[in-house]
């Protein structure tokens, strides 16, 4: 693992690169080191009324489909591959939340991700993660933290 610091979208981080790819919560923890919860996924969404929204969780976490149709009055699904490539511009699995491409969508974060200072997130490819301050992605993002995840 190569590691080195870098300005992304104005936001240090901490740029984590892999000879292996980190498409899954469990392929970067084990090659980051770092644990489920420390590990964020970004997923892009899109309900029945066609709106996308991004979800921020914590690795070992998901989305409560439940809670989320209750609170928005919508159903939602899981963005396609191919509507993660067009719409964000990377493949699943390496989505990063500093994107002004997400900042342009209504954003919802797991409130359990403010446990830790710092969390671990999609570096935009493949093999790379970002160590990221959680205060630092907050103040970027600007989302609704709202519990609708299980």
């Amino acid at each position: 693992m190569k590691v080195w610091r870098e300005v992304v979208e104005d936001v240090n981080v901490e740029v984590l690169e892999f000879d292996d790819t980190v498409e899954t919560v469990e392929k970067a923890s084990r090659l980051s080191g770092y644990p489920p919860q420390m590990i964020i996924k970004t997923l892009l969404t899109r309900s029945d009324d066609n709106e996308y929204m991004i979800f921020i969780v914590r690795g070992d976490r998901r989305i409560d489909h439940g809670k989320v149709e209750k609170y928005f009055k919508k159903k939602i699904f899981l963005a396609k591959p191919d509507e993660v490539k067009r719409f964000l511009g990377a493949d699943v699995g390496a989505v990063t939340p500093l994107s002004s491409k997400i900042k342009t969508l209504k954003i919802i974060v797991d409130p359990m991700i403010l446990e830790h200072e710092y969390i671990i997130c999609g570096g935009g490819s493949l093999n790379r993660l970002y160590k990221i301050k959680t205060t630092d992605l907050i103040k970027y993002l600007n989302p609704q933290i709202i519990d609708l995840f299980k």
